[in-house]
């Protein structure tokens, strides 16, 4: 069993989706301590309390967003089958081939469902359900039993369990005693099915672990312990050797082999002295090679087969777009290889040659964003999971000789029919040093051209992107006569390590400039109501809606920010230990860049905020404490600028539950409604 290590990078960086519980709510600060001074004229009135306690809506308000609720529901209930950055989960195939495991919102939470893959419109059974969200999922090798992961209330201290396939025997395999953990997806050699490896590690420091434990329960036993975040990409067959890759920064890392008996470890790839980044590793040819996807330090991405005894080079294949990051995933029988394409907007398939890396096919799959999943344990498939503008992620197979794509489910979506149709694109922007910026562009179908209100919606990171897609929010807008616009600025992640870099540390002015541009860009389009542009985001995102309010307050119209940081010295003292680590390269270190960590917070400029700014925060968040939300709406109300504050009781980093979904949903388009109005 291999996974990619992308959740390893997005567990390191601020999208939505440790070594102690959750904060605890935040309480309003204390009255001061009474001082003498003069009484007030009698007709003054006492100034209003100022806190952090979330918005209590009036009745009117709560009939406005009830009005909006039906949408909301219809958008939601298309319930994709879930993508989220946290898990590799995309369909994971029994043993026998006959039943495939994935992830799907249909119960209002992310939870994990088995399907019939002979019987795809057939309803699924639900293995977990709740009151907790489940994110990953794979059959044991005896196909006997499943093993998943889930947490509490979004705090991501996973848990590993293990259930029978009839749904019997349900076992939490977390040690008695052991401390709240990041628990990875644990991997089970396949000549070692009764013992399983993971990584995991506490949000106290940056170090992360690797333990072995039996299936069937037990104690858990140190392997290795490393000086990074890292992630198990790949454990040898006989689970003698595990491939195990330590992030510096989230574009340099450095694969390691560890030998299971000692502990010790011994450096793989880069070369001493070299920088790459690594997007995936696996053993191959019966674990005499490694099969690694990595930019080698430079823009292109390439595939290597090395000899893993020696590390020298078998086999390269060369991606094209060079910029594009690619994963690769190698049948259980060796033969081929199922390649990943993260194009920053799009995703793309192929498959190689396992003993070449010949390219054989390209897969022929939707403009969306694409996953490869995991094979049929008879090398002739593979899963894939598709998301459309249009049309929700949905799960689906490739057949590897032939590259067909068909459906591995056939779910019946209540409430998409009744969506009005969208018009989406992939468009660009000029930026001021010649750079072109990408755009996934959203729209509805209009009988006549008008002016519409504008939503630009930043993705996290920083160093993610956005591909063209399901989104629940562009889908609802757009509904509601808005355009929608997703800007992959500099700092996104899919059109290469020059472009992915060009906002660290001090060269976020110029990610700043990228926010003009793309605003002067949109208010110059002939369907955009250029008085009526918003920004919003989420997590980094979230963060980009502050900086813009704060270093550019004339330029947009109102804000929504979700669970964004609005003092990055503040955040990078109370954030996770291996995000703090591994963000010095992008904004700098807490203890010795305080003059750059001011002059990039929006708190530093909080008082040229002038637009109305909608606020929502997870109580439970390990990554972005609700205080950084706090903050802002604390600033904001001291100066009586409109402000209105959510914050979900059972949420983390994330805004997981429909209920949570439909209550933002139906609350931000009545506040943007109101923001918006009058010259």
């Amino acid at each position: 069993m291999r996974k990619p290590l992308a959740p390893l990078a997005a567990a390191l960086l601020l999208v939505s989706c440790g070594g102690e519980p959750p904060p605890p709510p935040i309480a309003p600060p204390p009255p001061a301590a009474p001082r003498l001074q003069p009484a007030p004229a009698a007709s003054a009135a006492p100034p209003p309390p100022v806190d952090a306690e979330p918005t209590a809506l009036s009745d009117a308000q709560k009939q406005r967003d009830a009005a909006r609720a039906p949408l909301a529901t219809s958008v939601v209930r298309a319930y994709p089958n879930w993508d989220g950055f946290f898990s590799s989960l995309v369909a994971s195939y029994s043993p026998d081939g006959k039943h495939v495991l994935f992830g799907s919102m249909r119960s209002g939470l992310p939870e994990i469902y088995e399907g019939d893959t002979a019987k795809i419109g057939a309803d699924p059974r639900a293995v977990t359900a709740g009151p907790e969200r489940a994110i990953w999922a794979r059959y044991t090798p005896d196909g006997n039993s499943i093993l998943y992961l889930r947490d509490s209330k979004g705090d991501e201290n996973h848990h590993i369990f293990r259930v029978n396939v009839d749904g019997s025997g349900l076992q939490d395999l977390a040690a008695a005693g052991s401390p709240p953990l990041h628990r990875g997806e644990p991997l089970i050699p396949r000549r070692l099915p009764d013992t399983m490896f993971y990584e995991a590690r506490s949000t106290k420091g940056p170090e992360t672990m690797l333990f072995t434990q039996k299936v069937a329960g037990g104690d858990e036993r140190l392997v290795f312990k490393g000086g990074h975040p890292a992630g198990l990409a790949d454990v040898s067959d006989d689970g003698k050797r595990a491939l195990f890759a330590e992030l510096e920064t989230i574009d340099d890392q450095r694969l390691e082999e560890i030998d299971v008996a000692t502990g010790k470890a011994a450096r793989v790839y880069p070369p001493e002295g070299k920088r790459a980044a690594i997007h995936s590793a696996a053993y191959l040819g019966g674990g005499k090679q490694i099969l690694l996807a990595t930019d080698e330090g430079g823009e292109a991405s390439v595939v290597l087969l090395l000899d893993r005894a020696s590390h020298r080079e078998l086999a390269r294949y060369e991606n094209a777009p060079k910029t594009a990051s690619v994963s690769a995933t190698p049948a259980p029988t060796g033969d081929r290889i199922a390649l990943s394409v993260d194009c920053g907007n799009h995703g793309e398939v192929r498959v190689l040659d396992g003993k070449t890396l010949k390219l054989q096919r390209d897969v022929a799959v939707p403009l969306g964003d694409v996953h490869v999943g995991s094979w049929r344990e008879d090398g002739k498939a593979f899963s894939i999971l598709a998301s459309q503008p249009d049309r929700p992620a949905d799960v689906y197979a490739v057949d590897a000789a032939s590259g067909d794509v068909k459906p591995l489910r056939d779910d019946k979506r209540p409430g998409l029919d009744a969506l009005p149709p969208i018009q989406s694109a992939l468009t660009s922007v000029a930026a001021f040093d010649g750079l072109s910026i990408p755009v996934n562009l959203y729209l509805p179908k209009l009988d006549a051209p008008r002016k519409l209100p504008t939503v630009v919606i930043f993705h996290g990171g920083p160093a993610t992107s956005y591909a063209i897609r399901w989104n629940p929010y562009a889908r609802f807008f757009v509904s509601l006569g808005y355009a929608v616009l997703e800007p992959n600025v500099r700092g996104s992640s899919g059109f290469g390590r020059a472009y992915e870099s060009a906002d660290n540390r001090e060269k976020r002015g110029d990610w700043l400039r990228d926010l003009e541009s793309i605003n002067s860009w949109t208010k110059a389009q002939a369907w955009c109501d250029p008085d009526k542009v918003i920004v919003w985001g989420q997590s980094y995102g979230g963060y980009t809606t502050l900086m813009a309010l704060t270093r550019q307050p004339s330029l947009w119209r109102a804000g929504v920010d979700l669970y964004g940081v609005a003092d990055l010295k503040a955040f990078l003292r109370t954030t996770d230990a291996g995000i703090r680590d591994a963000f010095v390269s992008e904004f700098g270190d807490v203890d010795k860049d305080s003059d750059l960590l001011d002059r990039f917070s929006p708190m530093r400029e909080v008082d040229k905020i002038v637009a109305p700014l909608f606020v929502y925060a997870g109580q439970n968040d390990p990554r972005v404490p609700r205080s950084e939300s706090d903050a802002i709406v604390v600033a904001l109300r001291k100066r009586a600028v409109p402000v209105e504050y959510m914050v979900a009781a059972n949420e983390g980093h994330t805004v997981d539950r429909n209920e949570t979904k439909i209550e933002l949903l139906t609350r931000t388009a009545r506040f943007l409604e109101d923001a918006t109005k009058g010259p």
